[in-house]
């Protein structure tokens, strides 16, 4: 899913920048190599990158259907 439209950026690529060291929206901008431009999609990038950025234990697990 596309989190900022402006720049063409998607959920993964915050997730990776996250996962690469990235610890806030403008680091994240910058791995990805992009500039923040109107500013609407902070809220869920920020939220992507600490989502990332949590300890797995932390993290629910998936479970497979039967």
């Amino acid at each position: 899913m596309y989190v900022c439209i402006c720049n063409a950026l998607k959920c993964s690529q915050f997730r990776e920048a996250a996962q690469g060291g990235a610890q806030d929206v403008t680091s994240a901008f910058k791995a990805c190599g992009a500039k923040p431009r109107c500013g609407r999609c902070f809220e869920e990038a920020a939220s992507l990158i600490e989502q990332s950025m949590a300890p797995m234990d932390a993290m629910p697990h998936a479970i497979a259907a039967e």
